[in-house]
């Protein structure tokens, strides 16, 4: 049997299959956020950053998921919100930390959802989760 030679054409596909595979792998930088809260963090570690960014990215998870089915309110929303503040920042210097934070971020979520006491249905779900993200975001 005799070896086969295979013409370097033949291959060209087969190596471009190959360089959109590895490149499906690299993902290229989001560019840095902006917007209120990313200026009151302008000082803060990485460190700040990505635990601010994993209590909003929690928080943006937990309403998602209910759609207003345990948390039937902005009402409730807001203070399941404050609890769940206190209880991941609590006993840290976070809170006081970086002035101005707060109203950034109730700045932010303003332009999500309204401060009124309405219930929560499924397109009210999507727009405080919206707004837990741009907060998420804007910590990145």
């Amino acid at each position: 049997m005799q070896p086969t030679a295979q013409s370097p054409t033949r291959l060209i596909p087969l190596a471009l299959a190959a360089a959109l595979v590895a490149l499906s792998f690299v993902s290229s930088p989001r560019p840095a956020a902006t917007g209120p809260v990313a200026v009151a963090l302008q000082s803060a570690s990485s460190s700040d950053r990505a635990k601010l960014a994993s209590i909003y990215g929690a928080l943006a998870d937990v309403i998602s998921r209910d759609q207003g089915q345990l948390i039937t309110t902005t009402a409730a929303w807001r203070s399941i919100y404050a609890d769940a503040l206190r209880l991941a920042a609590g006993g840290t210097d976070l809170p006081k930390k970086y002035p101005g934070l707060d109203v950034a971020v109730d700045k932010v979520l303003s332009e999500h959802y309204s401060l009124d006491n309405l219930p929560i249905d499924k397109d009210m779900a999507v727009k405080i989760a919206a707004g837990m993200t741009a907060v998420e975001r804007q910590c990145e």
